[in-house]
């Protein structure tokens, strides 16, 4: 063999590696990402919970729970600027008004809260969870 086809065949070799390499390096990240998916869909759970479900678990249900209330309007104010979908108007208004409610104090502070989430989730929760479940909490 001459110099020229000892550098095809070399060159061809080479190609081949990285075309090999590309494809493991491709197969393992989208591996990777559907791993990820998968475990993000299993959220949901009190052990894996979602990106807002923790959220409102930790910022809202156990300072409603503790009457903390002044952090649950803190906190309503917070979810508020949250609305997912642009078309939800009233996540907004159900947000502001269990602030307010908070802000009241005492049971009916407590009561107003509560009405305003479970109106809230009346309205958003299934939608949320089929469409956002796995969203960032901003």
């Amino acid at each position: 063999m001459n110099n020229d086809t000892n550098e095809n065949v070399d060159r061809e070799g080479k190609s081949m590696k990285r075309t090999w390499f590309a494809i493991f390096v491709g197969t393992m990240l989208f591996a990777a990402s559907v791993s990820t998916l998968a475990q993000d869909a299993s959220c949901g759970s009190a052990s894996n919970p979602c990106p807002l479900q923790k959220w409102m678990k930790d910022n809202l249900g156990s300072k409603l729970q503790d009457g903390k209330l002044d952090d649950v309007a803190t906190g309503l104010d917070k979810v508020a600027a949250m609305t997912p979908d642009p078309s939800w108007t009233d996540w907004a208004k159900f947000a502001k008004d269990g602030a307010a409610a908070a802000r009241k104090g005492g049971d009916d502070g407590t009561h107003g809260a509560k009405l305003a989430c479970k109106s809230c989730h009346d309205k958003y929760k299934n939608d949320y969870k089929a469409r956002f479940r796995t969203r960032a909490v901003p």
